[in-house]
């Protein structure tokens, strides 16, 4: 099948570039050891973080596998040969999404493992499926998103421009600074972003309290609004450069 060996060639080209990779997967692991388990006295505590940093670690994928790694692929040979071949661009689009998912589910693999070992983290079965249930539905805007600085952003700015949304959304999501922790102003900031209704919904998983409707309702428009960027970006990248 088409697919799985464009997934398969996806997935191994990233394998080779440890840069990527490595980093993507253990990253989130080791920024909660050194930050987030100080924040973890308590098992509530810990879920909670431990919930947010899985968010973190679909913000990486999102931003570096989706948009830096699609606005360089524009430039590239490999991309302009791709172009012609018989294929639909869902295809490649559909490989490029589940090969972002393998590595979301071992970065958060590695995540839970640190957590485990490291805090008091841990949660009963239907909490723990609750919280990557959350963590799996948002990672569409965000994956969304991603796509979307892939297409607009010009290939050189696309690193800076990721970066710095990543640490940005983060923080006022809540990932590093808990709501209860946050001035009034910043609080409302917060939640119009998607990182923060993505960590309400985890926090709410993780600890085994009822999700809000509101926070589904908050992601399903940005992935209408990012999804719609993403497409209008593809097609004018496409109109460019073969149009």
């Amino acid at each position: 099948m088409i697919l799985l060996e464009y997934l398969r060639t996806t997935v191994l080209g990233l394998f080779r570039t440890p840069s990527y990779s490595l980093v993507t997967i253990i990253l989130p692991g080791m920024m909660f050891l050194f930050l987030g388990s100080s924040l973890t006295e308590t098992r509530i505590e810990a879920n909670m973080v431990l919930a947010a940093f899985c968010v973190f670690a679909t913000l990486g994928v999102a931003f570096f596998q989706f948009g830096v790694g699609i606005a360089n692929d524009r430039e590239s040979p490999w991309e302009t040969y791709a172009r012609v071949l018989p294929v639909h661009h869902g295809v490649r689009l559909a490989s490029t999404v589940l090969s972002s998912l393998v590595f979301v589910a071992m970065a958060v693999g590695v995540l839970i493992v640190v957590a485990v070992f490291s805090t008091e983290a841990g949660m009963d079965a239907n909490s723990w499926l609750r919280m990557l249930f959350a963590v799996l539905v948002g990672a569409v805007p965000m994956a969304a998103l991603g796509v979307a600085i892939g297409y607009w952003v010009n290939p050189k700015a696309a690193l800076p421009i990721a970066n710095l949304l990543y640490i940005l959304l983060a923080f006022l999501g809540g990932i590093f600074l808990r709501p209860e922790l946050m001035p009034d102003f910043l609080d409302r900031i917060s939640l119009m972003t998607p990182v923060r209704h993505i960590c309400e919904l985890t926090w709410a998983g993780a600890l085994g309290l009822p999700w809000s409707s509101a926070s589904f309702l908050w992601l399903l428009a940005y992935s209408i609004i990012f999804g719609a960027l993403a497409i209008a970006g593809q097609r004018r990248d496409a109109g460019m450069r073969y149009g």
